[in-house]
């Protein structure tokens, strides 16, 4: 029997960062599943990296009540490879991870180590309005100059191998049997950086007592404008997005990103229409996203005879959507439609919380709780309980670098 010193359950940006780290004897599982999904009714931004039917979709759940559905996915790199490929830091004033880093010094840290892997084209100003109590500040993304793949993180690729974790059990201190769809491994720590989703698949098909896990999820809503003015929103042909930060007092109320029209944003239906007549459409049309500050989703996954149920809630306390259309119509950019988007559309999961005996734990309490903080760790968004409206991606990462340097500093 080989015991592995590490595996590494995920292969989104956290678990590259960690595997990356780790010495020898460790092994990162993809994440992918035997099964494989029409990737048709999964969400478009998924969709620019698989198509028809793939293996890197698992974990797929649908809620016919609140019609969505939620999936994990394996090796597909973040929503940051796609969509803008947006690659933020956050300023001290943003909500960055206080708890895990303590020190704002310590995660810029991190940040610049995550810069000497993906370096990213710096963010630009482009204009300031004001407005009421408001201040829009337009600026060009932060973009990045490579996509998150296995080639541009991990040097060794030998023990990385395409398999899902379906359960874990622990068989004595320091020894963790982990049962795939394909094998057993055994390791002496598992390091779960599968996500949200994926992490509370895990632990549900691990542990029967586990009543219902939670995460949560910024609630976007997406927007549809005209672009007649002399004045345009992008301010070159080559621009493809730009974004609006939109502060009070100083801190971020909503961010929003404008897109020019991109036939891979659309379904198969739509896109050899908007593909023919994307010119034409690009000269005047637009879309966009915007997270306002204060509003999130919390999904929950029940569990009832290893039968999995969604159910989702909805948290939106900010007045200022109301006024959206109005006031984006008074510095000139005429909105024409505001559609609210379904459950689990934002992409910024975080928080997963375990009830187990009635009772809600952080998934690190929830370890521990077990008695198994010394064999069981998450590295990834599942632990960081609030984070800001500008895509997160950059500043998991560097929580997941900083974890698992801590890790190797103790074991």
């Amino acid at each position: 029997m080989y015991i592995f010193d590490n595996i590494v359950a995920g292969s989104g940006p956290s678990g590259l960062v960690v595997f990356s780290n780790l010495k020898k004897k460790s092994m990162l599982l993809t994440g992918e599943t035997l099964k494989k999904v029409n990737s048709s009714n999964i969400h478009p931004k998924i969709k620019l990296e698989v198509d028809g039917k793939t293996n890197k979709i698992s974990d797929l759940v649908n809620s016919k009540k609140n019609k969505f559905s939620i999936f994990s996915t394996a090796n597909i790199g973040g929503l940051s490879n796609y969509w803008g490929a947006q690659f933020y830091n956050y300023n001290i004033d943003d909500i960055w991870p206080r708890k895990i880093f303590k020190k704002f010094k310590v995660y810029q840290k991190n940040l610049r180590e995550i810069d000497l892997i993906y370096p990213a084209k710096k963010e630009g100003k482009i204009e300031s309005l004001k407005y009421n109590k408001f201040f829009f500040n337009q600026v060009s993304p932060p973009i990045l100059k490579k996509k998150i793949r296995f080639s541009n993180t991990v040097k060794n690729s030998k023990k990385i191998i395409n398999d899902r974790v379906v359960n874990f059990l622990k068989i004595k201190k320091n020894l963790i049997k982990v049962n795939t769809e394909k094998n057993i491994y055994y390791c002496k720590k598992l390091i779960l950086c599968a996500g949200p989703i994926g992490n509370a698949f895990i632990l549900l098909r691990s542990f029967n007592k586990i009543k219902y896990v939670t995460f949560k999820d910024h609630n976007p809503r997406l927007f549809f404008g005209l672009d007649f003015k002399k004045k345009k929103i992008f301010n070159s042909k080559k621009t493809e997005v730009t974004n609006f930060h939109i502060k009070k007092n100083k801190k971020l109320f909503a961010f929003c990103i404008f897109y020019k029209i991109n036939p891979y944003h659309f379904n198969k239906h739509l896109r050899s229409i908007i593909k023919i007549s994307k010119y034409f459409f690009s000269k005047f049309l637009f879309y966009g996203q915007i997270w306002f500050k204060d509003e999130y989703n919390e999904i929950k996954i029940n569990q009832s005879n290893n039968i999995f149920f969604l159910s989702a809630n909805n948290f939106n306390k900010n007045k200022f959507y109301n006024n959206f259309k109005e006031d984006f119509n008074k510095i000139k950019i005429k909105i024409l439609k505001i559609v609210n988007l379904n459950f689990g559309y934002g992409y910024h999961y975080h928080c997963l919380k375990i009830n187990l005996s009635n009772k809600i734990y952080p998934i690190n309490k929830f370890i521990k709780k077990l008695k198994l903080q010394n064999e069981i760790f998450c590295f990834d968004s599942s632990i960081i309980d609030k984070i800001d409206l500008k895509p997160p991606t950059k500043t998991f990462m560097a929580t997941s670098k900083f974890l698992v340097k801590n890790f190797l500093n103790k074991n």
